[in-house]
């Protein structure tokens, strides 16, 4: 996508220069030969139009160099085509040879793609080329609209009738100069640095750089004065790092990025342990803890719009473009809009590929991350940039996998119409051991103990498979298999599937409701005080509608109500007996109210407000009440029914902007339940009937957050009286860019460790994210 980025300016800019030297004369047209002297000739200011390419080219002096055999475009040259628009200094076509360069100041955009430079070659015949000291602006969700030319927004301008000069034209934004910054002490192998210390990015030309532009010798005697950037630093840019950096962004929004969990002695790692089910919004079963006191789901839900990591900013020493791909010896990225970044990933001696299926992927000799500007992470040779999922990942399970295992997630292939991915995995602690304690022997029915016993080949590996495709315009189908082994003795006791088709439907006074199918093979439920309870087998239907209902003053009021019918074979409460394929009717109603009760201001500065969080903090305090009534029947007559009361309080202090305890945020919140009958099952039996709820999130120092939520059953007739039933604590670092945290939860049996990199969209261009220091002040700070 870069690639063909980047070629559609160069074509832009051939056909602006072609149209210079063949286009017929109009009144605002003048064209220079030149013959026996190649020094230029000036001429008026002058606006072409070319019909076949819906191209409009402006610039101060347009001239035909005829002993050279070529065509130039000089001072302020602007070119607009098909809704793309170009400008730059210089603008030179050989057309003997096929080269064709841009100098000074070279922008691009169209669209929400934006791409400048120092200076440009491409060579038209062989389709190569390179682009020097480039910083760009990549969107991956809008790059196939914004490079369709065949489309195009601007209407066509006739051959022959003159383009009115005065006409305005769209301004492209000026350059974006990176920040001149004094020595501060750096490594000598900090980000954008050759290994002897060596600055490689430098300010482009068009740019000040008090070095001078050196790699340009042969251009800047073709430039018009002042557009070379050589010379002492302009007074304001001569300091340290004088004043806030002229961000040029606005509109900035979170969106989820990339969220992995390596988890150590967890429970149930296909149930909570990753985050893709945050897809499938409420869990399969009508929660018997409430939703608002689910601990480990709610922390896992994310609190932005979801999304992966689309929108990225880029720089680069050189960009080498070939048909096939795109090189460059050093090239670093970030998901950050603002300066300076918090992270940043730099790859050497790096290629950039399409795939088949539209993705990109990095490949570089050394790929590293870099946190804040201190911490080096070495990261894989390979990067996919637009995908939700880490290709590599080591990951543990001691129940269903022994332990540490490494798991390889393959590239999406298109399947029937859908999305196929497989994500092999190789058992490393069943290696080591040479034995599994995960299953129960033989062929044994799946409630029977496991046992310790030697592996077999296929106890080494195991199997992640992922499928979903569109079921007519607005149905969703999900398959999901998860092997724990390839054993075929082993296969059937822990494998764990499950398969989900939704579509909405509009029904008779209900209006738009959302139909579910489902089926289920071995998966788990979370029950307050009986903890995990097993499900062995589930299909059935629902039929749910989630309503907002219009604001009544202050007070947001919403709805939930779910119809269902299910044939399920569990374990019957407190024994690990089945119950058999067994039919279970149920409904589900919940009235959740929100009233706030203060809010304060988000801060208007986004390098304040976004310091150390991906969106800003509103201080608020809020009061949630709700209500919950559900019933189910099973075929054997037997049934429960029960009705909950609940309060919820929030309190938000702070913005998380200052250096310390800037945030605080303390949730309390308690629950009655009453019971008329109550399940024998242990999945779906209401247990806990008195619930206090207590969360606390507190900004200690700098991106230092320590986050506790707990829950206790205070029911007094419950032999669980006092006893804390789930809870969940956690140290984080805190960052706008990213997020990494320790997390333990003694009830779950849960401890690991939490990564997420935030994405963001926003408009503008930004800044250069890399200072760049003058070798001079270097000499200065000796």
């Amino acid at each position: 996508m870069l690639a063909d980025c980047f070629r559609v300016a160069c074509l832009l800019v051939l056909a602006g220069v072609w149209g210079v030297g063949y286009s017929p004369a109009s009144s605002t047209e003048i064209l220079t030969p030149i013959h026996g002297n190649p020094a230029r000739e000036s001429a008026k200011d002058a606006s072409t139009a070319w019909n076949d390419l819906n191209l409009t080219i402006r610039a101060d002096r347009q001239s035909v160099d005829l002993q050279q055999n070529r065509l130039v475009a000089e001072g302020n040259v602007r070119l607009h085509l098909a809704g793309g628009h170009l400008a730059a200094e210089r603008v030179t076509y050989g057309r003997g040879t096929g080269l064709l360069t841009a100098t000074g100041a070279v922008r691009f955009r169209r669209g929400s793609q934006y791409i400048q430079a120092g200076s440009l070659r491409y060579n038209l015949e062989n389709r190569e080329g390179e682009l020097r000291d480039v910083y760009g602006v990549i969107n991956l969700d809008h790059h196939t609209a914004d490079l369709d030319f065949r489309v195009s927004p601007v209407r066509p301008t006739s051959r022959t009738k003159a383009v009115d000069p005065d006409e305005p034209w769209v301004e492209l934004p000026p350059m974006a100069c990176p920040v001149l910054l004094r020595p501060l002490g750096t490594p000598a192998r900090a980000v954008g640095r050759a290994t002897q210390g060596r600055q490689s990015l430098v300010p482009p030309l068009g740019c000040p750089n008090p070095d001078g532009h050196a790699r340009y010798h042969q251009d800047l005697d073709s430039l018009p004065a002042g557009v070379s950037g050589s010379g002492p630093a302009p007074p304001e840019l001569d300091s340290q790092r004088s004043g806030p950096v002229d961000q040029r962004v606005y509109g900035i929004t979170s969106r989820t990025g990339l969220q992995r969990e390596y988890h150590l002695d967890f429970q149930d790692r296909y149930r909570s342990g990753e985050t893709e089910n945050e897809e499938e919004g409420e869990d399969r079963e009508d929660p018997v803890i409430p939703a608002a006191f689910g601990i480990l789901e709610r922390s896992l839900e994310p609190d932005q719009t979801r999304g992966g990591i689309s929108h990225w900013r880029f720089q680069a020493e050189a960009v080498f473009l070939t048909p096939e791909a795109w090189t460059s010896p050093l090239v670093v990225l970030t998901n950050d809009p603002l300066t300076p970044a918090q992270l940043i990933l730099e790859g050497r001696d790096s290629q950039v590929r399409e795939q088949s299926d539209g993705s990109l992927i990095l490949t570089s000799a050394t790929n590293r991350g870099l946190l804040d500007g201190r911490l080096s992470v070495p990261l894989p040779r390979r990067i996919a940039l637009d995908s939700s999922r880490p290709s590599w990942a080591l990951l543990s399970d001691r129940n269903r996998r022994d332990g540490v295992y490494i798991e390889r997630t393959l590239a999406p292939h298109s399947v029937l119409g859908g999305e196929l991915i497989l994500s092999p995995q190789l058992m490393l602690g069943r290696a080591l051991s040479g034995t599994t304690d995960a299953y129960p022997p033989g062929h044994s029915s799946p409630e029977a103990e496991p046992v310790r016993q030697v592996i077999s080949v296929g106890d080494l590996f195991g199997l992640d498979v992922r499928y979903r495709r569109p079921v007519g315009p607005q149905g969703q189908l999900r398959l999901r298999a998860d092997f724990s082994t390839l054993s075929p003795h082993h296969v059937p006791n822990r494998t764990r599937a499950e398969a989900n088709l939704s579509h909405p439907l509009t029904l008779p006074l209900l209006g738009e409701t959302k139909a579910t199918l489902s089926a289920a093979y071995h998966f788990s439920v979370w029950n307050g005080s009986l903890g995990e309870q097993d499900v062995y087998t589930a299909f059935g239907g629902f039929l749910e509608k989630d309503y907002q209902f219009p604001q009544l003053g202050s007070v947001r009021n919403r709805l939930l109500w779910r119809l269902g019918l299910q044939n399920i074979n569990t374990t019957v409460f407190d024994t690990k007996d089945l119950s058999g394929n067994t039919w279970r009717a149920s409904g589900y109603v919940r009235l959740t109210s929100t009233l706030p009760i203060w809010q304060g201001e988000i801060l208007e500065d986004s390098t304040q407000a976004l310091r150390y969080v991906p969106r800003p903090i509103r201080p608020e305090v809020s009061l949630t009440t709700f209500s919950i009534a559900h019933s189910s029947s099973y075929d054997d007559h037997s049934g429960q029914r029960y009705y909950t009361l609940g309060i919820l309080s929030d309190v938000a202090m702070g913005h998380f902007s200052r250096p310390y305890l800037d945030y605080t945020k303390l949730s309390i919140g308690g629950s009655v339940s009453a019971v008329e009958q109550i399940s024998r099952f242990g999945f779906d039996r209401a247990i806990d009937l008195g619930l206090l709820h207590i969360s606390w999130t507190q900004q200690l120092v700098g991106p230092l957050l320590l986050s506790t939520s707990m829950s206790y059953n205070v029911d007094g007739r419950s032999e669980k009286y006092g006893h804390r039933i789930d809870s969940l604590f956690e140290i984080k670092w805190q960052r706008r860019a990213y997020n990494v945290g320790i997390f333990h939860s003694p009830e779950r049996g849960l401890t690991g460790l939490r990564i997420r990199i935030n994405g963001f969209d926003w408009r503008g261009t930004g800044t250069p994210f890399i200072p760049y220091t003058p070798s001079s002040w270097l000499h200065d700070n000796r």
